[in-house]
């Protein structure tokens, strides 16, 4: 009896070993399996993916939505794939054209295809080519003024002041290393409404409505997983950057969004979240606008936005400094609609 109990240790002890799931760790993202072959690489501070990445594996190839902005940080997507044991990368799909959604492109061998809208690729190629020289000049003294407020930092590093520190030093030092590292690879594939992906494990269908966040937004959905990549059309607790976007055009795609069948909501940043997201972010770009409709009827001008008071139910979102600028640009779109 005895010289039984040494092999059965022996056996359960390699039945969990078995069962324990691979596990990636990096210092720039967190991954969370939302299902067999299904993944989110959502952003962590202090590193610098900066944005949410998706990987999904349907079966035959796996498709990685979005690239990261770093380079450096998207090869280790093709790490995650190793580890868990995925399908070779196929396809890259860019959501939209800004660069921390691309960059990492560059990243993935010339077998990898990269898919975007005509007008996304179009995007890329002329914003690239306008904001990398830009960024050589204006992100290094950003750094600077970062790399000061962490070395003279004295509160609690858990609290927000120190997690914003985190937030904005990593993205400032990747882009003053973007002339040096990034080369451009605009999408090679194309899509006009929608194109599936499908494989014999799961359908993956991408789809656009057009613009929204910018010019030209498209989205990941998995019908029968009931999960949905939106990119930048949505941000989880977040200010969202409204700079280059249509908000009438961005409440529709939204409202269409809402059509379609999920629970499980993957945004451009933030952690992963749910159908009320959705809702959130609806109000948002309302709310905004009702406040830019106030400022033009009590004669307000653009450079009195600093007075409004940021609603309260926005004000725990990060990225606060995008509130007042979003503000400026909802003033302008309701003095200008057209």
């Amino acid at each position: 009896m005895n010289k039984l109990v040494p092999m059965f240790l022996m056996l359960a002890l390699w039945s969990c070993q078995q069962k324990q799931a691979p596990v990636y760790r990096s210092s720039h993202f967190e991954i969370h399996k939302l299902s067999e072959g299904v993944f989110a690489c959502i952003h962590k501070f202090g590193g610098k993916a900066i944005c949410n990445t998706g990987i999904i594996d349907n079966g035959k190839e796996t498709i990685v939505f979005d690239s990261f902005l770093s380079p450096e940080v998207a090869e280790e997507i093709q790490l995650v794939v190793d580890q868990y044991d995925l399908s070779p990368v196929r396809y890259v799909v860019n959501s939209h054209a800004h660069n921390d959604h691309i960059r990492g492109n560059q990243s993935f061998s010339d077998e990898v295809d990269i898919i975007s809208t005509a007008k996304c690729a179009e995007l890329i190629a002329k914003w690239e080519k306008e904001e990398i020289p830009a960024e050589k000049e204006y992100a290094p003294p950003m750094v600077a003024f970062y790399d000061s407020l962490l070395l003279h930092f004295h509160g609690d590093t858990a609290g927000r002041e120190y997690q914003k520190i985190l937030m904005w030093l990593p993205y400032f030092e990747t882009l003053a290393e973007s002339h040096l590292k990034v080369k451009t690879r605009l999408p090679n594939l194309i899509l006009e409404d929608s194109l599936s992906l499908d494989g014999p494990d799961r359908r993956i269908q991408l789809l656009t409505r057009g613009a929204g966040h910018t010019e030209s937004d498209l989205i990941l959905y998995l019908p029968d997983d009931g999960i949905i990549y939106t990119a930048d059309l949505v941000f989880h607790e977040m200010h969202p950057y409204m700079g280059q976007g249509f908000p009438n055009a961005w409440l529709r795609y939204l409202e269409y969004i809402e059509t379609l069948d999920f629970n499980i909501l993957v945004p451009g940043h933030g952690e992963v979240c749910g159908r009320k997201q959705i809702t959130a972010m609806k109000s948002y770009l309302r709310d905004l606008e009702w406040l830019a409709l106030e400022m033009v009827r009590e004669g307000m001008t653009p450079d009195q936005v600093s007075e409004i008071q940021m609603p309260d139910a926005y004000r725990d979102w990060w990225f606060e400094n995008f509130f007042t600028s979003n503000l400026r640009f909802m003033y302008g779109q309701v003095q200008d609609p057209g």
